[in-house]
């Protein structure tokens, strides 16, 4: 069922059909004003958190930085709702693609939160949202009347107006991101295989067989394709005929995408250790080890790898020998790969109640943006020109990043 708002309706209407998914609650920006008791409070246990803070509950004594990262983040707007999903927003353009829980797709403008159209493909989404030109695309778990798996669907809709164009249907749910190149959609399943799809129709163009689930979200490059599995292992494969290259073992689950340069592959798995393998043999150049699992993607800054593990560190390591430069620990695990702008990284742990942001070059913090009470974080952050979205256990927060002096204008249009 689709339900497409035009902002030309009445108000009424609109509030109606919003009133029936979610409840947006719209904040406008002013200057600054004198935090409350009960917001120091929330600013001094956030900082408590850090290790080695300063009386500055932003940025550590000496620690400056130039990214957009470590300005002030003002919330605009949030969208309340019963049904936050773990799964991250889709940010493409203007526009904000949230899946929740219940299978409903919303589709809201990024700078307003104003709700432009909402989708039910069907059954409980399996999958983070792609977007693909005008193509918004959906994986979902087909569910039976007994409340049993029924199968797995891919559907595109139209990403004005939220309308299908085609939905094609497999014996089990994809499990991975779909990722979108050219002509193709790449996805894991939950049948063991990876698939390359037509993103025109959905057909199969071929599948790669593994010997478990497929939760590792693909990197694709023109020479090939790498995905990791549940099984351990590492691929690399041709994009056609969707042959294997070379294939490397691990002790743990790979599920974060791997990241590659002109000399490595670099993925993290569930064995604690962070790989860089060699991409055209599949043979290991490094290995690091952390404390624990490591989901997130590993990002490449310069020099060095940042790595967050589930041992609530992030690592700083040598790009070369993996060798450690710096770590920093957080309260809560990290499953998120940092997201990098300039000279800085943010950092968001799961089911904290902030994000930190850090120094590339040592790791000093720069700057903490803490949520209210009994907000938590659920799912991987997205920073976009200086709007960071946030999933959290009460829906979507989204706050822009500026220098005081910038004064930004209130999003809210009448």
């Amino acid at each position: 069922m689709i339900r497409c708002l035009n902002r030309a309706q009445p108000v009424t209407i609109l509030a109606l059909a919003v009133a029936l998914v979610v409840t947006p609650v719209v904040f406008a920006q002013s200057g600054s004003k004198s935090p409350s008791p009960a917001k120091s409070q929330q600013q001094q246990k956030a900082n408590s958190k850090m290790k080695g803070g300063s009386a500055d509950i932003r940025a550590e004594a000496g620690a400056t930085s130039t990214s957009p990262l470590s300005f002030p983040f003002k919330r605009v707007w949030q969208y309340l709702t019963d049904s936050a999903s773990t799964l991250p927003p889709t940010v493409a353009g203007a526009r904000i693609y949230l899946p929740l829980s219940g299978g409903r797709v919303l589709c809201l403008d990024r700078d307003t939160g104003t709700l432009l159209w909402s989708s039910d493909p069907g059954g409980v989404i399996s999958a983070p949202i792609e977007v693909a030109g005008n193509s918004v695309f959906i994986a979902t778990n087909r569910v039976a009347d007994d409340g049993s798996e029924a199968g797995g669907s891919l559907r595109a809709v139209d990403s004005t107006t939220g309308l299908t164009v085609w939905v094609k249907d497999y014996q089990r749910p994809f499990t991975s991101s779909v990722v979108a190149r050219a002509d193709r959609l790449y996805a894991g399943s939950a049948d063991g295989a990876f698939y390359a799809l037509s993103s025109k129709t959905g057909d199969v163009v071929w599948k790669i067989e593994t010997q478990d689930v497929v939760h590792g979200s693909a990197l694709v490059t023109d020479r090939a394709i790498y995905f990791g599995g549940d099984d351990g292992a590492l691929r690399a494969i041709a994009p056609e005929p969707g042959s294997l290259i070379w294939k490397f073992q691990t002790g743990g689950k790979i599920i974060g995408q791997p990241s590659i340069d002109d000399r490595a592959v670099y993925f993290g798995a569930g064995d604690g250790y962070v790989y860089s393998i060699e991409p055209h043999t599949g043979k290991l150049r490094w290995r690091s080890r952390t404390g624990a699992a490591v989901e997130a993607s590993p990002v490449i800054v310069g020099d060095r790898i940042l790595v967050a593990s589930f041992d609530n560190f992030i690592y700083a390591l040598a790009r070369s020998t993996g060798d450690r430069l710096w770590k920093r620990r957080l309260e809560n695990r990290l499953s998120s790969a940092p997201i990098v702008n300039g000279d800085a990284s943010l950092v968001a742990p799961l089911r904290g109640d902030y994000v930190a942001v850090f120094l590339n070059s040592d790791g000093r913090r720069v700057n903490l943006y803490q949520l209210d009470k009994d907000f938590e974080i659920v799912a991987d952050p997205v920073f976009s020109e200086s709007t960071l979205v946030l999933a959290t256990n009460k829906g979507l927060v989204v706050a822009i990043a500026s220098r005081a002096k910038d004064n930004p204008t209130n999003a809210v249009k009448k």
